[in-house]
């Protein structure tokens, strides 16, 4: 549900606000960069307080001298603790709108990558918090985007609340973690602001103008590590003595990006200098990826299918969700909606979790309907299966979504769907499969995943059944 439906209001095509699943995170997040260059009044001052607020946190790291066990430091610490700003609903992994953020071991790596840079004279100019990015681990684009909505949130709230005042949207007041910060003293202060509210978490939205918004990374170590081989060869194998002909993973070109950025400095300088400009918004009308209108898709998918019957038992209960799983498939193969899986141009499929989304947007409304619960990603204790569905404490099944091309499609049949079954005592899933190419539809490639499933089920205590979707864009005969 976006914001606009959950306030039944009209968002006029001039507007810059982003239209936010107030449900589920969308896969963007705000890029420093385009706020840093932006020249509305209300967003000028935000640079200088990322600037500040980072200029602030070197001053403490300056005097604890490098002693971690200082006051100062471990103030440092505190200072750069970002929990996730759930209220504006964003994030590259597209979970629920309450994830991590910035935890003690992070900050820990941050405040050891800010001495680094204060030890070789670098201060909080533009180019530090993309530098980090590089140099710690775990400091992805998301956190990145965490931290500056956190330190300018009240900017933010300000924007959502003339967004509000102008669309006559009600408003609550909610008390708002990390709602300010002070230079003086290093200290952050929860506080009070009128805010829409959420249907999903007790608290209110932040809206942001759509402007600010990236789907994709520009500054990463292995983004680093290729750039400087294309770039600097030269330095890369005599000065640096790294052996270029190695052909590497991208973990392993993330490994050397980060080690590169501790030994080359001025070469990390250039690399963000240069993959900084001219940085682009997403094109969140357009929206190229499908990034942003998967819940429109999967409606489609749901208004073109009938609802299964609903179940009384688990026998019944398991048909439901094969008949569930099949509105999927019958809906890509057979209704021309496989498009909503590819871009534009049909050159290119769209990514796993696209795929993920779009597939519960189209059963959740049969799932309402049937008064059957439908849980993304639930944590069985040994990670995240994709789909859980429930009916009363005794009725339940999973379904792992899963593509045909991922190097993970055979490890997910026989060893990953079988732990999330007996994590949540369930007897019944569906491995429902997604292929885009003619290789994908290998004989030898699906039967593995059929013998894998074949195995586990004979075995008796669960039942797996895989079903293959296939969404290549040139109509043929279903596979399953």
């Amino acid at each position: 549900m976006r914001f606009s439906e959950q306030h039944k209001v009209k968002r006029s095509d001039d507007a810059d606000w982003f239209d936010v699943n107030v449900e589920m995170d969308s896969p963007l997040y705000v890029d420093p960069f385009l706020v840093f260059d932006d020249g509305d009044t209300h967003w000028t001052a935000a640079h200088d307080e990322i600037i500040d607020f980072f200029d602030a946190t070197l001053g403490l790291l300056a005097k604890a001298q490098g002693h971690r066990s200082s006051m100062h430091w471990v103030k440092a610490e505190r200072f750069v603790l970002f929990p996730e700003p759930k209220e504006f609903a964003l994030g590259l992994s597209m979970g629920h709108p309450e994830g991590a953020g910035i935890g003690p071991d992070l900050a820990r790596e941050m405040c050891a990558g800010l001495e680094f840079f204060r030890e070789r004279g670098r201060g909080s100019d533009d180019r530090l918090l993309a530098m980090m990015a590089v140099l710690v681990p775990g400091l992805g684009v998301d956190r990145i985007s965490d931290m500056v909505c956190n330190i300018v949130k009240d900017r933010f709230i300000a924007y959502t609340q003339t967004v509000c005042q102008d669309l006559s949207v009600p408003m609550q007041e909610y008390a708002i973690p990390n709602a300010t910060w002070t230079a003086n003293g290093c200290r952050w202060q929860s506080g009070k602001e009128m805010l829409p509210a959420s249907p999903v978490f007790k608290g209110g939205v932040i809206l942001t103008p759509q402007r600010f918004l990236k789907d994709i990374p520009r500054v990463t170590p292995d983004g680093f590590w290729n750039w400087a081989e294309h770039n600097e060869n030269e330095t890369l194998r005599f000065e640096l003595n790294y052996d270029l002909a190695e052909s590497l993973s991208r973990r392993e070109k993330a490994r050397l990006g980060r080690e590169l950025a501790h030994r080359a400095v001025d070469l990390l300088e250039r690399y963000v200098d240069n993959a900084t400009q001219d940085v682009a918004a997403y094109d969140v009308d357009g929206d190229p990826k499908g990034l942003v209108r998967w819940e429109e898709a999967g409606r489609a998918i749901a208004k073109a299918s009938t609802a299964p019957v609903v179940p009384t038992s688990q026998r019944e209960f398991e048909q439901w969700l094969t008949d569930l799983a099949q509105t999927f498939k019958f809906a890509v193969e057979d209704n021309g909606l496989w498009r909503a899986l590819w871009n534009d141009g049909n050159t290119r499929h769209r990514p796993e979790n696209i795929a993920q989304v779009i597939a519960r947007s189209s059963w959740i409304e049969h799932c309402r309907a049937s008064d059957i619960d439908i849980t993304r990603e639930a944590d069985c204790g040994r990670g995240p299966v994709d789909f859980k569905f429930t009916r009363g404490w005794q009725v339940r099944g999973l379904i792992e979504v899963k593509h045909i091309s991922s190097s993970q499609f055979v490890h997910g049949a026989g060893t990953q769907l079988p732990i999330y079954l007996k994590g949540e005592n369930a007897k019944f899933g569906i491995y429902l499969c997604i292929g885009y190419s003619e290789c994908d539809f290998r004989e030898e490639r699906l039967a593995l995943v059929r013998d894998a499933c074949n195995s586990i089920s004979q075995a008796g205590e669960t039942r797996i059944v895989p079903m293959f979707v296939d969404a290549r864009p040139k109509a043929s005969a279903s596979r399953g």
